[in-house]
């Protein structure tokens, strides 16, 4: 061995059996565990879903919408783009990605009659009751750019 391959530890050397670490496919993909949660809710029906890639998108788009749901309510007039959703709020997305796919579905039916052949359907958006399990932040007041004066009530001087 000669002082060049002592400071440069780097070598070509076709003898070097030491064994070189490439990816693999083999490692397990860590899921959402709010995906995981919903696919024990909603479970995969083939005749609905059609393949396992159409089931896991419209997962991922049902909590997506929770997502902006939740945001847009707790936070009406700020821009939320960037916010993380803190855990606790996890089980009130769950609720709300079931009730999100059971409006698409025969399951937000609410009313129904045998002979007339009339059905009612939960149509107008998510449940009050969920809704109304957010309750929106308000941030500080931005400066009004209207000065007002301030109304003085005049006595009568009777």
């Amino acid at each position: 061995m000669t002082d060049d391959d002592l400071n440069n530890p780097i070598t070509d050397d076709p003898t070097d059996d030491t064994p070189v670490e490439e990816p693999t496919d083999d490692e397990p993909v860590v899921e959402d565990p709010l995906i995981v949660e919903l696919k024990k809710r909603i479970p995969y029906d083939e005749d609905i879903h059609i393949s396992q890639e159409n089931y896991d998108d419209m997962l991922n788009s049902l909590l997506e919408d929770s997502k902006q749901i939740m945001l847009g309510k707790l936070f009406p007039f700020e821009d939320f783009s960037s916010y993380v959703i803190p855990p606790q709020y996890n089980n009130w997305l769950i609720r709300c990605c079931i009730e999100l796919y059971n409006l698409a579905d025969k399951q937000g039916i609410t009313a129904y009659a045998e002979n007339g052949l009339s059905w009612t359907k939960l149509s107008d958006g998510l449940s009050h009751w969920l809704m109304n399990q957010l309750i929106p932040r308000a941030g500080i007041p931005k400066r009004c750019s209207i000065i007002r004066e301030p109304i003085v009530e005049e006595e009568d001087g009777e």
